[in-house]
């Protein structure tokens, strides 16, 4: 009575069944996914999150090793950009210390600063410069744009001027780190001149 199921001719059809109903379900699971994707990309353009995160009083460290604060950045305000580490800065001050001492005071109209890598770029605007002044006017640095990295480095771009006790020197950019004291490992570059006045 069952015979026929023994035969090659039944197995054979079993067997492209089977095949025929995985390939099925592989198309109708691409399908319903493909509907999925459509669905929520529609959803999201009707429902955006928002783009960007604003803030105000918005403060920023970076610390060495040891948890000493290397430097403390303050802004009137900060907008954290979408999908990104970067925050624009507006209203900026920031404090080098050496322990609780100030070393280095800069303040800049606008900026961007980094909240993972801790990268900060200081840019000027319309009638006011970035200026860095160490502790008791010893010195003086205004510029156009300041960059500065790990370990307090920087580099200065657009016309830098630089006030040291009775010297002063003017250049294209500067590079070089704020120190414990003062501006350390400085070099200005690009149409220099120094100015050194007798006392």
């Amino acid at each position: 009575m069952f015979d026929f199921l023994k035969t090659d001719w039944f197995k054979l059809v079993l067997a492209l069944s089977i095949l025929g109903g995985i390939v099925g379900l592989l198309y109708y699971a691409q399908w319903s996914a493909t509907i999925e994707e459509a669905q929520f990309k529609a959803q999201r353009e009707a429902n955006p999150t928002a783009s960007n995160i604003a803030f105000t009083n918005y403060e920023l460290k970076e610390v060495d090793d040891a948890n000493n604060v290397r430097w403390i950045l303050n802004a009137k305000t900060g907008t954290l950009i979408k999908d990104s580490k970067d925050v624009n800065l507006s209203g900026i001050s920031m404090k080098f210390l050496d322990g609780d001492a100030v070393k280095m005071m800069i303040s800049a109209p606008v900026g961007r600063a980094n909240t993972e890598t801790r990268r900060v770029e200081l840019c000027s605007g319309p009638g006011q410069r970035v200026i860095a002044e160490g502790e008791a006017g010893k010195s003086r640095m205004d510029m156009e744009k300041l960059e500065l990295e790990k370990k307090n480095q920087f580099k200065a771009t657009g016309g830098v001027n630089i006030a040291m006790g009775v010297a002063k020197v003017t250049g294209n950019y500067a590079t070089g780190r704020f120190g414990k004291k003062d501006l350390e490992d400085l070099k200005i570059i690009g149409n220099t001149h120094a100015i050194i006045a007798s006392q």
